[in-house]
C-alpha cells in the first residue's frame, strides 16, 4: 500500500513538473526534470524557493539556469541517480537476455537459471562494485548461450554491447565523481582516498613521502574585484601550471576554493620545496587580463607549505603539517615556501 502511495504520488508529481518545463521551454533532459520534479514536489524548500524567486522577478525560466540549479542544489546526488538508471537498464537487459534464452535450444537452459540468479540479484541499494560483479557473470553467461540459434546470437551480441555501454557508463562516473569539473584535476574525494593508500604503503616502505599545500594568495580579493569568472580562469591556469611542473606519478588535486595540494612519492623534503619554488616562480610570471576590457590583474601569487611523512603519525597529522606551513608562509609576507615543524609524536 506504501510503495502504492509513492507512486501515485510520483506519477502526479511528473504531471506537473512536465507541463511547467513545457510552459517555459525547458528542455525534457534527465537533469533538467530532476530539477523541476524537486520543485513540484517541494522536497527541496532552496531550490524551490529559488524558482519561485526566480520566476517571480523574470516571469520566465532557461535551460542554463535549470542546469544552474542542477549544479547547486543536486550535483552530489548525480552519482547516486546515474547509478539508480544503470540498475533498471541492467535489468532491462538482462530480462530481455533471459526471455529470449527461453526461447533458444535446450543446450541454454542451465544458462538460463544462472541469468535468473543474476537477474534476482539486483536490489535497489547496489553499489557501483556490486553492479559490476553482476555484469561479468551476465557475460560469461551469455557467451555459453551465444551459440544455441542465430536469432539468440545475433540478439545476444547486441545486448553485450549494450551491457559494455553500461559499463563504460559506470567508469565514467566513477571517474566524475572524483574529479574536479573546473581544473580537470582529482577533487576533494579523490585527494581523501589517495592519502590514506599512500600513507598506508609509506608506513612500508623506506621510501621518502612528501606533500605540498598550495594556496593561492589574495585570491578572494581579486574575485570580489574581478568576478568569480576571471577567478575561475586563474584556477585553470594555476592548474595547468602544476600539472606541467610535476612527474607523472605525483597526485595533483584541487583540495577546495584556491587550495591545491601534490603528493609526492619518493621524493625528498629538499626536492618538494625546489618544486613548489618552480612552481611559484611560473605563477608569479604569469600576467593574466581581463578579455573584455584588457585590465591586468597584476601579480598572481602562491604560497607553500611542504611536510615529509614521518613513520607512525598517521594521516591527519601529516595535513595538518602541511597545511600549518601554508599559513606560515602566509603570516611571512606570502609568496613563499615554508617546510613543516617535525610532529610530536
Amino acid at each position: 500500500m506504501v510503495q502504492q502511495e509513492e507512486n501515485q504520488k510520483s506519477a502526479e508529481y511528473m504531471r506537473l513538473a512536465v507541463p511547467l518545463m513545457t510552459k517555459y521551454g525547458i528542455a525534457m533532459t534527465p537533469q533538467n526534470y530532476a530539477v523541476w520534479y524537486e520543485y513540484v514536489s517541494g522536497a527541496n524548500m532552496q531550490l524551490s524557493e529559488t524558482i519561485d524567486i526566480d520566476l517571480a522577478e523574470l516571469g520566465t525560466f532557461t535551460n542554463q539556469r535549470t542546469t544552474e540549479l542542477y549544479n547547486r542544489f543536486l550535483g552530489p546526488e548525480k552519482e547516486e541517480l546515474n547509478l539508480l538508471d544503470q540498475r533498471a537498464d541492467l535489468r532491462l537487459l538482462l530480462q530481455e537476455i533471459q526471455k529470449f534464452a527461453k526461447k533458444g535450444s535446450s543446450a541454454a537452459s542451465e544458462s538460463t537459471e544462472q541469468l535468473a540468479e543474476a537477474l534476482a540479484k539486483l536490489h535497489p541499494e547496489m553499489s557501483r562494485d556490486q553492479i559490476h560483479d553482476v555484469i561479468q557473470d551476465v557475460m560469461a553467461e551469455t557467451k555459453q548461450v551465444m551459440s544455441s540459434s542465430q536469432q539468440l546470437t545475433d540478439r545476444l551480441n547486441a545486448a553485450m554491447a549494450d551491457i559494455e555501454e553500461i559499463k563504460a557508463d559506470i567508469n565514467d562516473t566513477k571517474k566524475e565523481a572524483k574529479t574536479d569539473r573546473l581544473t580537470g584535476l582529482a577533487n576533494r574525494k579523490a585527494f581523501d582516498e589517495n592519502i590514506q593508500l599512500t600513507v598506508a604503503e609509506a608506513e612500508q616502505s623506506t621510501e621518502n613521502l612528501c606533500i605540498i599545500f598550495c594556496d593561492l594568495d589574495l585570491f578572494r580579493e581579486l574575485n570580489a574585484k574581478h568576478g568569480h569568472l576571471l577567478g575561475d580562469q586563474v584556477l585553470k591556469i594555476v592548474a595547468n601550471i602544476i600539472k606541467a611542473t610535476v612527474k607523472g606519478r605525483d597526485f595533483v588535486a584541487r583540495y577546495g576554493g584556491e587550495e591545491f595540494t601534490i603528493t609526492l612519492k619518493n621524493t625528498s623534503i629538499e626536492d618538494a620545496k625546489v618544486i613548489a619554488g618552480v612552481i611559484g616562480k611560473e605563477i608569479a610570471a604569469k600576467r593574466i587580463q581581463r578579455k573584455d576590457s584588457k585590465e591586468p590583474l597584476g601579480q598572481i601569487t602562491m604560497s607553500f607549505g611542504v611536510a615529509s611523512y614521518c613513520k607512525s603519525e598517521g594521516v591527519d597529522s601529516f595535513l595538518q603539517r602541511a597545511d600549518r606551513a601554508v599559513y606560515q608562509s602566509k603570516r611571512n609576507g606570502r609568496n613563499m615556501t615554508s617546510e613543516a615543524n617535525p610532529p610530536i609524536i
